[in-house]
């Protein structure tokens, strides 16, 4: 009982084949064509490197390929897994369904089989989400071409976020606009979430019914949410994935007036001031070096001002997401960093985590600076834990198609 796995990106795609039944990874593939090169790379059942640049085979290390686009990734990767040895699928019944990450799910609630109806309404939002719901429905696409009899599940990444209160997904704007149009806060990356509140509640050893957190998911995209009692009470990102944390490419939370300013004062289309805020802001916009935050750091290091500059607002706009939640959840138990940048950037949480031991969250900077995730990097003596915690999309996303499969049979 295999399940494969879709997670789109903007210029990437993630594919993971798992045993439904044991919760394991059978093979795993990455497209990444963001860089002038398509980079791939599959692992099957045994992992063996092929340093080979073809890109075909088993390998562990990325090859650069003359293919790219989510179509394209989607039908290497459905081939690789049925002819590359040893092979990670010999036998295409055992897939019982396919699980697509859809990041906008509007008022979608719960993980669902995609029908025609669904897909016009994921198609509906990519608006909302142009860098990743468009995306998506390429995948899907592709996905249902060589996969035609396997029951497809959407599982969204705004359904964690269902569980907000009213004040808290209301914007203070005319109530017509709610009503009429949708317009309120829907949240996103609660795949990560939801996972890294289940494995905190895991490593602290403690119910998740007890426990108050923030999770910092840091990566391209960047949101925190506040999670008490396993429920998402808040989250920096809004109506769009634009809202909230300052990002890659991406502004996150700034003066709506500037939009109104840029188009009514300085010319700019409505194109092009949306442009400019989700692909050249960010760490990009301010360093004016990467939107990759190693290479921000690096400038950074080496004396560069308007990367220094960069690495300060995006640590102190996460440092205050993580005051502003503890208060709204009245105390704060432990702090979570996940994703890219926070797994991995060591001077990223040290600057996030300078200044709040007022929350009771003591960094240990031996731990800070040489631990691999999953870890507690707090002091032994710290009220409040500092965890970082490898995120599993892959895992949430397999037991909400499991859950749809097992409430519906119809749709195996």
């Amino acid at each position: 009982m295999n399940l494969l796995i879709l997670n789109a990106g903007s210029s990437s795609l993630k594919c993971t084949l798992m045993d439904a039944e044991q919760d394991a990874v059978l093979a795993r593939g990455m497209a990444d064509w963001a860089g002038a090169e398509t980079q791939y790379r599959y692992q099957g059942p045994e992992h063996n490197e092929n340093t080979e640049h073809t890109g075909r085979g088993n390998h562990a290390d990325p090859v650069q390929v003359d293919w790219k686009g989510h179509a394209a990734a989607v039908r290497r990767f459905i081939s690789d897994l049925q002819h590359v040895e040893p092979l990670a699928l010999p036998d295409p019944s055992s897939l019982v369904a396919v699980g697509h990450r859809i990041v906008h799910g509007g008022e979608f609630t719960s993980s669902v089989r995609i029908t025609a109806e669904v897909r016009s309404r994921i198609a509906a939002l990519a608006e909302l989400a142009p860098l990743h719901n468009r995306p998506s429905l390429e995948t899907l696409a592709a996905a249902e071409a060589e996969l035609p009899r396997v029951p497809h599940i959407a599982v969204f990444d705004t359904t964690f976020h269902a569980s907000l209160s009213p004040e808290a997904f209301t914007y203070p704007i005319p109530h017509q606009w709610t009503q009429r149009w949708g317009i309120r806060r829907y949240g996103f990356h609660g795949l990560s979430h939801a996972y890294c509140a289940r494995r905190a509640a895991e490593m602290l050893n403690r119910p998740a019914s007890d426990l108050r957190l923030v999770i910092c998911h840091l990566g391209h995209g960047c949101s925190a949410a506040a999670v008490r009692g396993g429920r998402s009470v808040d989250t920096t990102m809004g109506f769009t994935p634009l809202e909230g944390l300052m990002m890659a490419t991406r502004s996150g939370s700034i003066d709506p007036e500037i939009v109104a300013y840029m188009q009514h004062h300085q010319g700019l289309s409505a194109e092009q001031v949306e442009h400019a805020l989700q692909r050249e802001s960010g760490l990009w916009g301010v360093s004016g070096v990467s939107a990759d935050m190693r290479e921000v750091l690096a400038a950074a290091q080496s004396g560069h001002q308007q990367s220094r500059l960069a690495v300060a607002i995006y640590t102190r706009r996460i440092r205050q997401a993580v005051g502003a939640f503890a208060v709204t959840m009245g105390g704060i138990d432990a702090l979570v960093f996940t994703a890219g940048v926070g797994e991995h950037a060591a001077e990223v949480r040290a600057s996030v985590c300078d200044g709040l031991e007022c929350l009771g969250l003591e960094l240990d900077a031996q731990a800070n600076a040489t631990c691999q995730p999953d870890a507690d990097i707090a002091l032994p003596h710290s009220p409040g834990r500092i965890l970082i915690i490898s995120t599993r999309e892959d895992l949430t996303i397999l037991r909400e198609v499991r859950d749809v499969l097992s409430t519906n049979p119809l749709t195996n």
